[in-house]
């Protein structure tokens, strides 16, 4: 084995190990949601589930945006299968997040417990996460629809790996920014 391929067995060792360990850590903590005594424990725990998996899966797709940047060869039948869930992920995330945004807005939810303590919050910081939550799954949707529509012929397109490349990265600091907004609201008050 040269090493290149130690480095490069190595890497996809420690990538995994990363993602695995993140996943089982984050559903852990998201699935306490399923126990906390609200009426929206349901909801709460689907959002938390989907949201984390999402975010998991945007992470370790990163890694593989940065070698379709530098042009280091990787599996493109898995990079569209990763993707495609992905995608999916993010449209649970979005579905389940519209879902407890009923209770955020309704009668004495969390906008209006939010709006009596901490009015700028409100209006700065979950005007933002409302917003920047939804970018991921049209981006995540976009990289899905060309790595399937160009298959294995997108090697020879340089353009559109940085391209998809991009939108990857884009996508999960998306996800990352709504998921630490998401967060600080749930710390802050639980829906």
């Amino acid at each position: 084995m040269t090493i290149i391929e130690h480095h490069s067995s190595l890497s996809k060792t420690l990538i995994r190990t990363q993602a695995a360990i993140a996943l089982f850590v984050l559903l852990w903590l998201g699935g306490f949601d399923f126990f906390f005594p609200s009426n929206f424990r349901l909801q709460a725990g689907l959002h938390g589930l989907s949201t984390i998996a999402a975010l998991v899966t945007g992470t370790f797709l990163t890694h593989r945006a940065y070698h379709l940047m530098r042009g280091v060869h990787i599996n493109f039948k898995s990079l569209r299968y990763w993707t495609l869930t992905a995608t999916v992920l993010n449209f649970l995330g979005v579905a389940s997040g519209n879902w407890m945004y009923m209770r955020y807005r309704g009668e004495g939810g969390a906008k209006d417990w939010i709006l009596a303590h901490t009015p700028t919050f409100h209006n700065v910081m979950m005007e933002f996460k409302e917003f920047i939550s939804l970018f991921p799954f049209p981006l995540m949707l976009a990289v899905t629809f060309i790595l399937f529509y160009y298959g294995d012929d997108i090697v020879t397109r340089r353009d559109l790996l940085n391209f998809v490349g991009l939108l990857i990265l884009i996508a999960w600091l998306f996800l990352l920014l709504g998921f630490v907004a998401g967060l600080t609201l749930a710390k802050l008050h639980f829906v």
